[in-house]
């Protein structure tokens, strides 16, 4: 393999390597986000039937602390509902998961880049390699980025997502040629 080719393929694994990690990170703040929205509505479900059922019992038990629970739970409640009002979790969880889906294509454009390359020239390597860093730039203004929290768990996770040589044709039942060489 001539040098070129060879800082050639280095930078795309450095790049498919990149968007590997950037998929996972989104895949990482959805599942964080869609834990807290569901956290946030159990505790106002919780905190809404504290209060109700602390001025009911207040009512009809005729014991009046029991409308001071109803009214620190209904405070609480309220609190919550002002907090959820300045973020939409469910928007934010649709966006973290189209961009995770999106770059899920660009990781596969990579995979079929890497089958192919042995059969194309530097040019035509260079050409689909723009096309790809395009299509990136494109998903990373359209949609929020990652954080280095979920970034820095992508990197520690990633590895279970690997297969070990063998294991993936072993899943998919497939015979795999003898001495066969792979990226």
């Amino acid at each position: 393999m001539d040098k070129s080719k060879t800082k050639l393929i280095r930078q795309i694994m450095d790049a498919a390597g990149n968007v590997l990690y950037t998929y996972s990170a989104h895949w990482i703040i959805v599942n964080k986000l869609k834990s807290e929205f569901k956290a946030i509505k159990v505790t106002q479900i919780i905190l809404t039937a504290l209060s109700t059922g602390g001025f009911l019992a207040s009512l009809i038990a005729g014991i009046p602390w029991l409308s001071w629970i109803g009214g620190f739970t209904s405070a609480i409640a309220l609190a919550l509902n002002l907090y959820s009002l300045n973020f939409n979790l469910p928007d934010d969880i649709k966006s973290h998961t189209d961009a995770a889906n999106e770059l899920w294509d660009v990781r596969e454009a990579y995979k079929d880049l890497f089958t192919d390359y042995d059969d194309l020239t530097n040019e035509q390597i260079r050409q689909r390699r723009d096309e790809i860093t395009k299509n990136v730039s494109r998903i990373n203004k359209k949609y929020p980025g990652t954080d280095e929290k979920s970034f820095a768990k992508a990197q520690k996770t990633i590895k279970n997502y690997i297969f070990d040589d063998g294991e993936a044709a072993n899943i998919l039942n497939i015979e795999e040629e003898e001495n066969a060489t792979y990226v």
